[in-house]
């Protein structure tokens, strides 16, 4: 279960992350905020099932986070994390749809578990109640069903309910509608018609055999996970169909294994490296390798925004967009192609050979790689094959600096992420930026930026 933690207290926002036994209950923090605001821009990129926030917050208060969440991510559960003693504002935000309630007068050692074991507990009644309705709805339904599926993420889906023989279907579960047919119900006529919904423009409709075989819950839950994970692959919405799927069908697809911590890390290391901006066949392999592996369409934005940390030490931010919440696998490899196009502009600015100009862009990657050591161009030149005098050379013309210039640029870039991301002291940015002692990183940082390295922190 995925965990968003929102306290605008930054010491007590730590302490409850790095004190709870999250893992003991198959809970995984995966961010964490300072305000309402910031919570759900993060939400809006990243799928999170659990949210625990405080209640008194600058800029957007717990409640009026609460509210916003219930309308935009209905599947997210909520939990306040509070110091307030007054029952009717906790009341409020248990009617708007908060589960349970954590007093940080609680948050003593001998309690965290019974604490996480509460929240489990409360959210596994919780989905008890909906299967149960669902089940309810179900008894008197056959064994297929006509399903439509939203392919936008909730929150961001700007769209009506579809409409079947003139009347709005009603949603079965966020972005899932689910309509109980009979056998001769499924005809050509019933298949024009579902061609005719805009609503195919920003989704899927399908007739579900099998469903018989599995029970309320089991049903939901598949037909989730395949829109939350597969269907980005298998949807094309320049080419709008009606599906015939079985259940069994759905349950193969929504069964393959999750994408491994290490394997995500793999695919970070090969798209963060420039070699595939170069290389076609490196594009190639890479697209490939991300196809195949099915990554849910949020984690897709997550793993080009992290490897673009590596880029943006050698290409400026400014070369290149951000992606988008692409609807479709189709959609998504445009935007990359796009996005190759950008940064190949900037790459490829000299008529030198493909191979050159790799070599150069591996020689920039090889400095960011670990600034706290010594650099020369010698070394460099050896772990890229070229001679000294002609990378430094070619380095100046393709990147604009003399190799030594980007080098001392990089150290303070560097040193400035540092300044503004950690509470490191002044003496060990240095040691990690590669100067030998702080008074002389303190000389240099002042002299190419006009401040010495505590009034830059002090500043941002």
């Amino acid at each position: 279960m995925r965990v968003l933690i929102v306290e605008d207290d930054r010491l007590v926002r730590k302490g409850f992350i790095s004190l709870m036994p999250w893992e003991q209950f198959g809970m995984q923090v995966i961010g964490e905020a300072g305000n309402g605001e910031d919570a759900l821009a993060f939400l809006s990129n990243r799928e999170v099932d659990l949210l625990i926030t405080d209640l008194s917050m600058p800029r957007m208060s717990g409640i009026e986070l609460i509210r916003t969440v219930r309308q935009l991510y209905p599947r997210v559960w909520t939990v306040i994390l509070t110091f307030h003693q007054d029952f009717e504002y906790i009341q409020e935000a248990l009617r708007l749809g908060a589960i349970d309630y954590i007093a940080k007068t609680e948050l003593q050692q001998d309690k965290m578990e019974e604490v996480l074991s509460r929240i489990e507990q409360r959210i596994k009644y919780e989905m008890k109640q909906q299967a149960r309705a669902w089940a309810e709805n179900e008894k008197a339904a056959p064994d297929r069903a006509i399903v439509w599926l939203a392919a936008c993420i909730d929150g961001d889906r700007q769209m009506c309910s579809p409409v079947y023989r003139g009347k709005p279907v009603e949603e079965s579960a966020p972005g899932i509608w689910f309509l109980p047919c009979e056998e001769g119900e499924w005809t050509e006529e019933c298949k024009a018609l579902l061609l005719k919904d805009p609503f195919l423009c920003g989704g899927v409709a399908m007739l579900l055999d099998g469903i018989g075989s599995g029970g309320g819950s089991q049903v939901i839950r598949t037909l989730q996970e395949y829109r939350e994970r597969f269907m980005f692959y298998e949807w094309d919405p320049d080419a709008p169909q009606v599906w015939r799927r079985s259940f069994q069908q759905l349950q193969e697809t929504t069964g393959r294994r999750p994408v491994s911590l290490e394997e995500e890390q793999a695919l970070q290391e090969v798209w963060s490296s420039l070699q595939w901006v170069i290389h076609d066949r490196q594009y190639e392999e890479n697209l490939a390798t991300l196809e195949a592996m099915k990554l849910p369409p949020r984690q897709l934005g997550i793993l080009f925004i992290m490897a673009s940390t590596r880029w943006e030490r050698v290409v400026p931010a400014e070369t290149w967009t951000a992606p988008r919440q692409e609807l479709s696998w189709q959609t998504w490899k445009r935007w990359l192609e796009g996005l190759r196009q950008e940064l190949a502009s900037y790459l490829f600015k000299l008529s030198y050979s493909q191979e050159v100009i790799s070599c150069v862009w591996k020689a920039a990657q090889i400095i960011h790689q670990d600034l706290s050591r010594e650099i020369t161009l010698r070394e460099v030149a050896g772990e890229v094959n070229l001679s000294q005098s002609y990378l430094s050379q070619c380095f100046r013309d393709i990147v604009g600096v003399s190799f030594n210039e980007y080098v001392r640029r990089a150290r303070i870039d560097w040193a400035k992420k540092l300044l503004r991301d950690t509470d490191k002291p002044i003496y060990w940015i240095a040691t990690q930026t590669g100067y030998p002692n702080e008074k002389y990183f303190s000389r240099v940082f002042k002299d190419k930026t006009g401040m010495l390295p505590s009034a830059y922190r002090s500043s941002k």
